[in-house]
């Protein structure tokens, strides 16, 4: 293993002398190929690459939250808005696990960058450390938090019950769940977005199987309902966890787990606070500030609301998953080229990210305006939601081009490991204009759902143009992780 990473180092050296003596010469030369992609490969190709496997691991993501809503909204409108509660719940629970990933994706994408595969490993090891003792307090803070949350986001009566049965069941997979999110982060900053998906594909399997098999009244094993539903979801994340393990343990690609690099030490654990914490920050601020939309929600004078709430997002994910995925690439790519000490194609690469990411979610967008209705009805069938749904579809539409440049450039600037930027623009955009908009719109001026989703639409907007004058001024380029 030391005679390789040896040989990998000096030939780095080299290209890098020879590139040094061609620039001299005036001749320019063609963008260097990340880890994990063949030679030969141009930039909107890495770009697609990359991206590809993210987005249909994003697809499957999407489903494992689409078959418990659509379940839910088949079962009743109080389980739907339970599902719904649990919906931000889980979100929360992602954005803290993610400022594990962020820092290890950042890390392993400079050390594949720069053909440093022994810290690169060393990375991976103490990540999933990190991930299985962070997993274990968010299990413990969301069970026996559920019934505070479920109260506090305004459910009352059978809503309530079935939020806090849900979210106590989910808990149990929290441990789980926060080893496969960091372990797949780690394998998309070596240049893997492949495996993820395959991983993925057997969650959504074990899901939809367990889950209906469980919920459906006319299955053998079926009659649990909404409990049915959450049962099933645990069975796919334990199973994930075990996938990701099994693909890290075979060590078949550029990193693989290796039990001595488990154990926490040297300056690596350092590096993933400094790099993670102001994530950790953000994501914190970030949810709590969703959290106050969801608990005013829940207080809107009208007993749908927080299912058409839920339903509208789950539906939404449809845009912003694509734009999810170009962001997971620009991530990688940035940390990457800015680990061969090359920022100008790092920043091509973004931008490229943007082309495909933005022109997706511009598209769907407008199909969220003109036939939202057709969306609604793929996962619910009942009135309340039907009448409600398609008009918050109508308003998000447009906001897709500029939602897509917060999640595109945002990643950017986190795969450069300047998260800082990050929370400090995410804090402005959430706590200034997001939440009096909100409180505003759907409440001073009593417009409703319809005006919080105003609102929400107009903020993101706000936030992309933020995220993209950072961007440009280019501070990102001199990150040190």
């Amino acid at each position: 293993m030391s005679d390789r990473n040896g040989n990998e180092t000096l030939a780095l050296r080299s290209r890098s002398a020879a590139a040094a003596e061609m620039i001299e010469d005036g001749i320019e030369l063609p963008a260097p190929v990340p880890a994990g992609l063949a030679a030969g490969v141009g930039l909107p190709h890495q770009v697609a690459l990359l991206a590809i496997w993210p987005f249909l691991e994003q697809i499957l993501n999407f489903l494992v939250g689409f078959v418990d809503t659509a379940l839910a909204g088949h079962i009743s409108v109080e389980a739907t808005n339970a599902v719904g509660t649990a919906a931000y719940v889980l979100w929360l629970m992602n954005l803290m696990v993610g400022a594990v990933s962020v820092g290890a994706t950042a890390l392993i994408a400079r050390a594949a960058g720069g053909g440093k595969w022994r810290r690169a490993h060393a990375v991976l090891g103490q990540s999933l450390t990190l991930a299985s003792i962070w997993g274990l307090v968010l299990s413990v803070l969301l069970f026996f938090g559920a019934s505070w949350i479920s109260r506090a986001s305004g459910l009352k009566g059978e809503s309530l019950d079935l939020s806090v049965l849900y979210l106590r069941t989910l808990a149990l997979a929290a441990p789980f769940s926060t080893v496969l999110s960091v372990g797949a982060a780690c394998l998309r900053g070596s240049g893997d977005t492949r495996t993820p998906f395959l991983v993925m594909i057997a969650v959504n399997a074990v899901n939809a199987t367990v889950s209906v098999a469980l919920a459906a009244p006319s299955s053998p094993w079926g009659g649990y309902g909404l409990q049915g539903v959450a049962i099933g979801t645990v069975a796919a994340w334990i199973t994930g966890f075990a996938c990701i393990l099994w693909q890290l343990s075979r060590k078949r690609g550029r990193i693989g787990l290796q039990a001595r690099r488990l154990r926490l030490r040297g300056r690596i654990p350092e590096r993933l606070v400094r790099v993670g914490l102001p994530s950790l920050l953000e994501n914190g601020g970030q949810w709590f500030g969703n959290f106050i939309v969801i608990a005013i929600v829940g207080r809107l004078a009208f007993p749908a609301a927080m299912g058409a709430h839920a339903i509208a997002i789950r539906i939404e994910a449809l845009s912003f998953m694509p734009g999810f995925a170009m962001g997971l690439a620009a991530a990688t790519l940035t940390g990457q080229y800015l680990g061969v000490n090359d920022p100008r194609t790092a920043r091509r690469a973004v931008w490229w990210c943007y082309l495909y990411g933005g022109g997706t979610m511009a598209l769907l967008g407008l199909l969220f305006c003109l036939v939202p209705d057709a969306f609604v009805r793929l996962v619910t069938d009942k009135r309340e939601f039907l009448e409600l749904c398609p008009s918050l579809l109508a308003v998000v539409g447009w906001a897709q081009p500029g939602f897509a440049a917060c999640l595109i450039f945002s990643q950017a600037l986190r795969g450069a490991g300047d998260t800082r930027t990050a929370l400090l623009l995410t804090y402005a955009s959430t706590f200034l204009v997001r939440l009096p908009l909100v409180w505003l719109l759907g409440v001073r001026w009593d417009y409703g759902l319809w005006g919080v989703w105003v609102a929400l639409s107009v903020e993101l907007v706000f936030r992309g143009v933020l995220f993209l004058c950072a961007f440009l001024r280019g501070r990102w380029a001199s990150a040190k992780v």
